[in-house]
């Protein structure tokens, strides 16, 4: 009994301290790493919604660090076709069945995956059109998911910022519409060891990537961050299709 309780809670916290270390290093990619090991391990309502709890509160924590140097007008050209989503994409997501929304979310990390690890670009992204569609895109995602960043990742690729106004400006993006798909599908209920398991994987995996922000080259960060990702996509579709 014991084993089965550690056991998910150990899968938890690597998975969760995985993700917020690539978060503090990167400004990105907690959602594709720990959701799909939150939903493997609490199913896809819970844990989407304990991604995304856990990804709001590194958001503000990161926010508060970089506040200076968000871009306000393209954060709110991503948030509002982004939060204007999210309820038709969790009224959808609610009427499919726990496989298909596994396997949908398996395979929405790998196409995130692979877009991002193609260096894709588009010249209309450059025109109004862009946002709107990086931001919807997320929307649905983070419904789907919990893993809003592939779209605004693809869209923050296209601009000539420095890594740190980057940072700043997807947390900007993400805590707000973080706290709209909270409200709209709830907040998490889980409990016990997986819980803990998160809560101890955030604080650990954010405290030991601190002190290296300015240290690990940005190259390697995204290399391991689509790696971890690729492989829990590719857990969450097996989960799928075995049932």
């Amino acid at each position: 009994m014991t084993t089965e309780i550690l056991g998910p809670a150990v899968l938890v916290a690597v998975g969760v301290a995985a993700a917020s270390g690539a978060q503090v290093l990167s400004g990105m990619g907690f959602a594709m790493l720990a959701g799909p090991f939150l939903v493997l391990v609490l199913g896809p309502t819970e844990g989407v919604r304990l991604t995304i709890a856990l990804g709001l509160l590194l958001n503000a924590v990161l926010l508060a660090a970089t506040w200076s140097s968000v871009r306000w007008g393209d954060t709110l050209r991503l948030l509002v076709p982004a939060a204007l989503l999210v309820a038709p994409a969790a009224f959808v997501t609610g009427r499919m069945g726990t496989a298909w929304v596994t396997g949908a979310a398996g395979v929405a990390v790998l196409a995130g995956v692979a877009l991002l690890a193609s260096g894709l670009r588009a010249a209309w992204v450059e025109g109004p059109a862009g946002p709107v569609a990086a931001g919807a895109a997320s929307g649905v995602l983070n419904v789907l998911a919990g893993t809003s960043g592939p779209p605004i990742a693809l869209f923050v690729a296209h601009r000539s910022w420095s890594p740190r106004v980057s940072t700043a400006t997807m947390q900007a993006y993400s805590l707000p519409l973080n706290v709209v798909t909270l409200a709209v599908i709830g907040l998490p209920s889980a409990g016990g060891a997986p819980l803990v398991g998160a809560g101890v994987g955030l604080v650990v995996g954010g405290g030991l990537a601190w002190p290296f922000v300015r240290r690990i080259g940005p190259a390697v960060v995204r290399a391991m961050v689509l790696a971890l990702a690729g492989v829990g996509g590719l857990s969450l579709l097996g989960a799928a299709i075995t049932g």
